[in-house]
């Protein structure tokens, strides 16, 4: 006689009796994570603050003159180390391609070798196995650089360095992955919608590994006007989310990669940071536009039912 209760759990979290596509297990946990944030150089860094109450959207001045074009003065940016270090001899970038590469680009080679080790996985053994790469990307202020370079100084780096095609296509040719690679620019969906894709194609047996990331970089003043002239921008760089007071969101920094695999895969010394569990909430007294935090609570327990 089956366990009941069991198959229910397998049920719930892979919404398939347990099997995806193909007949492959479909049971995807999230095993590493990396990431630099505002003010932080690393998740524990990040944790620390967050825990903290340390507020990392700050006035400081770094990124261009206080009150430029009237623009808010307070947005929450990375260290400054942490976009200009890079070892491009330990990814074995040529000093000339690294000097023209967006920093997203870089933070992205760093922290998917860092994801993996987090997940407990040397990167060498996921050499040449078919390991997706999805990115959620919207804007690279660097690309817009390109027209305005000195003719007599264009050696094509730049365009292999800071075109938004190149950020996943980089980390499948430097990792030597030979899954699915590509962006997704869904706006401020992006990230989910890639998570998604890596998903999909996990139960689909498109890919063995999966590393999914989001990135996005204030480095233009100008480009920041954008923003500001829309009327989605806070004046007082705060967010105040189904608030009486909201008048528009403070714009971040962020770079954050994470790896899924098959729990099967996992080792059993670095337990996972999440499961996936699909679900949907069904009805709602409040009305169909309301989520459900009933729902969500159990899609974040083993026993969802």
């Amino acid at each position: 006689m089956p366990n009941k209760k069991k198959v229910r759990e397998e049920m719930a979290l892979n919404g398939d009796g347990g099997r995806a596509e193909g007949g492959l297990d479909s049971d995807i946990v999230i095993s590493g994570l990396s990431g630099k944030l505002p003010e932080s150089s690393n998740i524990e860094e990040f944790k620390y603050n967050l825990l903290n109450g340390i507020d990392m959207v700050t006035d400081d001045p770094r990124r261009w003159e206080a009150g430029i074009y009237g623009l808010p003065e307070r947005m929450a940016k990375m260290k400054d180390e942490d976009l200009e270090k890079f070892d491009d001899k330990f990814f074995s970038v040529h000093q000339k391609q690294a000097e023209l590469m967006d920093p997203c680009m870089r933070m992205l080679l760093e922290l998917t070798h860092e994801a993996i080790i987090d997940a407990g996985i040397n990167p060498a053994q996921l050499r040449g196995s078919r390991t997706g790469v999805y990115i959620g990307l919207s804007f690279v202020e660097t690309e817009h650089e390109i027209p305005n370079m000195e003719p007599s100084t264009i050696n094509g780096y730049c365009l292999t360095g800071c075109a938004r095609a190149m950020f996943a296509n980089r980390i499948s040719y430097t990792f030597d992955f030979k899954g699915p690679s590509f962006i997704v620019d869904t706006a401020c969906s992006s990230s989910l919608v890639a998570l998604s894709h890596a998903y999909a194609d996990m139960r689909a047996g498109r890919c063995e590994y999966a590393l999914v990331a989001g990135v996005n970089l204030i480095l233009k003043p100008i480009f920041a006007l954008q923003f500001l002239r829309l009327g989605i921008v806070s004046q007082d760089g705060a967010c105040k989310t189904f608030d009486a007071a909201a008048n528009g969101y403070a714009r971040a920094d962020t770079c954050a990669v994470v790896l899924l695999q098959r729990r099967s895969q996992r080792s059993e010394s670095t337990p996972p940071y999440s499961m996936f569990a699909p679900i949907q909430d069904g009805f709602k007294e409040q009305g169909v536009t309301f989520p459900d935090g009933r729902q969500q609570q159990r899609v974040t327990q083993r026993d969802v039912w």
